[in-house]
């Protein structure tokens, strides 16, 4: 596999691979790396990469030129492009296997407010993100998904290392333990010093289900489980109810009853029923804001129930009936 990446820091690259896993890769023959300068395409003195944004705004943006045409030089006719970018999909491990059977990639490490979109839609196969946080720029992430992919290459970790690790069938490694058998007073789990491999696979099989379903259970919806093991996985935390005042508060901006389901997981049916059990005693007519839906309630005491809701949009038939 070759990787070439592209940015504005080419130095950054060199320490973190020139010892370790990746090292080996490199050294085998497995893995081809170049890092490349993004300023040495760039045509003035000044050796320009970047632009202020058109519409204003903090920040500058990579311009076309100069990295399309070092995108394209790089590519070739066989590149994989994958810009790292914050806006980009999740990268996991499922994405770091399919890019380890691509024989070319071409990392772009992006900066400052991101890369002209039309850079993006022209040149990029794919944007990708390390996580729901940002950092200063794409070099460390560009790292990571390196360092992720290189480990998966044929040849560079034994497989079946790879196969009993955290994400290769969807859940998380179990807990580990080496000598002594008892340190502080902790001793080794039985089972793991018992010499029974089957008990043991047993073990950690459970183990690692229920390490995924308390640390991560977002994870066990896409898991390989069986049947039997799906039908013991703990119930699922009950969601904290949703304030009165929230539901309030997105009605009042106009949202209507469908939408304020959708933003707090429940449905329209509740969403109307909590508001109408917001007003009190007080009854009225007023829209549900996603429909021109009303709820008819005694008229008379219209102006106290929109006091009640504190100025949610109150609608009263009366008042087109007046002005015709």
């Amino acid at each position: 596999m070759r990787i070439d990446v592209l940015t504005l820091f080419p130095k950054m690259f060199e320490s973190p691979f020139a010892d370790s896993i990746v090292a080996r890769a490199r050294a085998a023959g497995k893995l081809e790396l170049a890092f490349h300068d993004l300023r040495s395409w760039a045509g003035d003195r000044h050796r320009t990469v970047d632009d202020v944004p058109y519409g204003g705004g903090a920040g500058m943006v990579f311009t076309p030129e100069p990295l399309a045409p070092a995108i394209r030089e790089l590519k070739g006719g066989d590149g994989h492009v994958v810009l790292l970018s914050a806006q980009g999909r999740l990268f996991d491990e499922a994405t770091a296997r399919r890019l380890a059977a691509i024989d070319h990639l071409v990392l772009v490490a992006g900066h400052y407010e991101g890369v002209d979109e039309r850079i993006v839609e022209s040149d990029v196969d794919e944007e990708l993100s390390i996580g729901d946080y940002v950092v200063t720029g794409g070099e460390l992430p560009a790292m990571v998904l390196i360092d992720a992919v290189a480990r998966l290459l044929p040849g560079v970790i034994d497989p079946a290392s790879l196969r009993e690790e955290s994400h290769t069938s969807g859940l998380l490694e179990g807990p580990q333990y080496t000598r002594p058998p008892e340190y502080e007073g902790r001793k080794v789990p039985a089972v793991l010093v018992s010499g029974d491999h089957a008990s043991i696979a047993k073990w950690r099989r459970a183990e690692a289900i229920r390490r995924t379903a308390e640390r991560r259970p977002d994870l066990l919806e896409r898991a390989d489980l069986t049947p039997a093991e799906r039908a013991r996985l703990p119930r699922p935390a009950a969601k904290a109810p949703v304030p009165d005042v929230d539901l309030i508060a997105a009605y009042r901006s106009g949202v209507g009853s469908y939408r304020i389901a959708a933003r707090f997981g429940i449905s329209p049916a509740t969403v109307r029923a909590r508001l109408r059990a917001a007003r009190g005693p007080q009854r009225a007519t007023w829209s549900d804001g996603g429909g021109g839906r009303s709820h008819a309630r005694d008229r008379t005491d219209r102006p106290r129930a929109c006091a009640a809701l504190r100025g949610i949009a109150c609608h009263d038939p009366r008042s087109a009936e007046e002005g015709r």
